[in-house]
């Protein structure tokens, strides 16, 4: 019993799993950018469901802590959609490979904010830290996104994005997980989806 137990706790390690997700990041740059996002945020799920069923990850639930998160992505929202809408709304739609606004919506919404909360704030940061969760939050974006971007607007979402990942963080840190989530849904929201949508809403009353 005690020789195997070490072989079983390697397979719930944050940076064997973060190597898997890397691999397939790499395996899948041919990929048409929405079916490659689908399957690295499929893996990311699964990730986190494996990793559930044998370590204990704290959410860490309130209203009063969802609440803080969502306080705490709007004042980080609100600024950058004040002053930044129209390029935000170009890059966003390059960057997940699409300006259908329903879709980008589901993409940002239902599926990145959760799965990528879950793992990089809910696993990695809760085992590791909060400097190699951030690290290693920002590469996998870069990952995720540079096929698809110059080199240096991909740095810079690097820069950005990785900034990003501290605020979550921070929010996980402070509020809990449930809270980290709430953050990135709202800036999720504001930030990718909202941009794409006044475009839509301009037509639709012009």
């Amino acid at each position: 019993m005690s020789k195997r137990a070490p072989a079983r706790a390697s397979w719930y390690e944050p940076y064997f799993l973060f190597m898997i997700l890397a691999a397939l990041g790499l395996g899948t740059l041919m990929l048409e950018q929405p079916a490659r996002l689908a399957l690295l945020w499929t893996a990311l799920a699964v990730f986190g469901v494996f990793y559930r069923s044998g370590q204990k990850v704290e959410m860490s639930f309130s209203l009063p802590s969802v609440g803080r998160g969502l306080l705490l992505g709007l004042v980080i929202a609100v600024p950058l959609l004040a002053f930044l809408s129209g390029p935000l709304r170009s890059f966003n739609e390059t960057l997940y490979g699409t300006s259908d606004v329903v879709y980008l919506f589901y993409q940002v919404c239902f599926v990145s904010a959760p799965v990528e909360e879950f793992f990089f704030r809910g696993i990695l940061q809760q085992s590791k830290g909060l400097s190699v969760s951030t690290g290693l939050y920002g590469l996998t974006l870069l990952l995720f996104f540079l096929p698809h971007t110059p080199i240096l607007v991909a740095l810079l979402v690097f820069l950005a994005l990785g900034i990003l990942g501290l605020a979550y963080g921070y929010v996980a840190e402070k509020h809990g997980l449930s809270a980290a989530i709430a953050c990135r849904l709202v800036v999720g929201l504001l930030v990718q989806v909202s941009p794409s949508l006044f475009v839509v809403l301009r037509k639709l009353f012009a």
